[in-house]
């Protein structure tokens, strides 16, 4: 199968750079600035367990495509999702499919709206990494590192199994899930969760840990959302599933911890936010059902005049 990933950022190149290692035929859509980089450099992707890889790789940039490819791995931002599915539209074939890594769950109705739903597929990742300002990609210690793709319609497929071949190949553990809608808004559940807690309290989990009102607010949070996904119709599951309000719990429980979520980082770098796709999302989905989410719309208007006070400097 050929495999083409969109960037060759924190997680595009993590996903990309496993799958190298596992022997797949990979090329990455890159902005010109990124193809240089790699063409100097290669990609270099350290993982949490100390280990390194370091290769050269095949890249293309928009425009250039040669031909249809097998796969397209989206982990984009979901803002850039829109510039993402132009960019992959002449790699698309009719037996091509489209695997999404991103955050949120609105982006799957995106997706089939333009490409149909037998081109894509249910996706989610826990793994966590960074881009380096010297084009490094590094795994953080923030071992959750749960992966899982599946059919929408639930169906099991030779693709999905091809797919969780090459990528355990290259040492990503993944699981197929004859759900996968479910599993994804579980993450969404929890990834709107800890992007609320850190972005209204604009700290990482450690110093909210440390706080008198720490307890409480997480408690707070975790009781709204779970009112809102409840009414949406993907209410938290029961044990066996994972137990995402205790992991959370657990996150913003620790005195000395650095974790913060991806929207928290981004905020303190000075960048766009995924804030309307997630928190947004969670508001909306909130008024249509019904359910008063006041923390969610606190965070939301947080995030907003986030974004129009960095606009304003420019």
């Amino acid at each position: 199968m050929r495999y083409l990933v969109l960037g060759a950022g924190a997680l595009g190149g993590y996903f990309g750079g496993m799958l190298l290692k596992g022997g797949a035929d990979v090329t990455f859509l890159v902005r010109p600035g990124r193809a240089s980089q790699l063409k100097r450099d290669g990609l270099i992707v350290k993982t949490q367990d100390g280990s390194e890889l370091r290769t050269q790789v095949k890249t293309v940039q928009q425009g250039q495509l040669d031909g249809t490819y097998d796969v397209a791995l989206l982990a984009c931002k979901s803002y850039d999702l829109d510039n993402a599915m132009n960019a992959i539209a002449p790699a698309m074939g009719e037996q091509s499919v489209i695997v999404p890594m991103l955050n949120g769950v609105r982006h799957i109705d995106v997706l089939t709206a333009r490409f149909g739903s037998g081109r894509v597929l249910g996706g989610l990742t826990t793994i966590n990494a960074a881009l380096m300002p010297d084009g490094t990609i590094q795994q953080s210690q923030l071992r959750i590192n749960l992966n899982a793709i599946g059919e929408l319609d639930g169906r099991a497929s030779a693709r999905c199994t091809a797919i969780k071949a090459a990528l355990e190949a290259g040492g990503i553990p993944v699981q197929i899930i004859d759900n996968i809608l479910a599993m994804m808004w579980a993450k969404f559940f929890g990834f709107v969760i800890s992007a609320t807690i850190a972005t209204l309290a604009k700290s990482r989990a450690g110093a909210i840990a440390r706080s008198a009102s720490g307890p409480s607010f997480v408690s707070a949070v975790i009781e709204e959302c779970t009112r809102v996904v409840t009414a949406a119709g993907y209410p938290p599951a029961p044990p066996p599933a994972p137990d995402t309000a205790g992991l959370i719990r657990g996150m913003f429980s620790q005195p000395d911890s650095t974790y913060g979520p991806s929207i928290l980082i981004d905020m303190e770098a000075g960048r766009p936010t995924e804030g309307e796709h997630t928190i947004g999302d969670m508001v909306e989905r909130a008024a249509r059902a019904g359910v008063s989410a006041p923390i969610l719309n606190a965070a939301r208007c947080n995030l907003q005049v986030y974004e129009i006070n960095r606009g304003d400097r420019g």
